[in-house]
């Protein structure tokens, strides 16, 4: 089953002088436990999808659907609340807390709902475990 599909995909940034097609008619399938690398030199927009894939951004054109529901189509708070219950985040840049262990970063946008439930802190552990940090924890 496919659980995220991205069709048509477009993205462009538009000033006074010029627009700037960033994106052009992307198209992805994806299912869970698949891996894929999105690589391109600096600057060829692998950013920017990924942060449309996210739902920090928003397409200029085409459609995306995450567990078929198209995140774009929600209202703004709809889509915080889908957003905190569907999609994860690792940053490249250094988004982590010092004062947190690896869990408490990885259970952060759980924690904005309250205390943690054991299935969220043992999932944690799984993910942690996953990327090769489960010394860490």
């Amino acid at each position: 089953m496919t659980q995220l599909s991205v069709k048509n995909l477009s993205k462009q940034f538009s000033s006074a002088a010029e627009t700037l097609l960033v994106l052009q008619d992307v198209e992805l399938e994806m299912s869970a436990g698949q891996n894929v690398s999105i690589v391109g030199p600096s600057g060829c927009g692998k950013s920017t999808l990924l942060y449309i894939l996210g739902t920090l951004d928003h397409p200029s054109s085409g459609h995306v659907a995450l567990d078929s529901v198209d995140p774009f189509a929600l209202s703004p708070s709809a889509l915080a609340h889908f957003r905190s219950r569907s999609i994860g985040f690792i940053f490249q840049d250094h988004h982590l807390l010092p004062q947190l262990s690896v869990v408490e970063n990885v259970l952060l946008p759980a924690l904005a709902n309250g205390s943690p439930s054991r299935e969220q802190i043992d999932r944690a552990g799984e993910l942690i475990d996953g990327v090769g940090l489960g010394d860490r924890q």
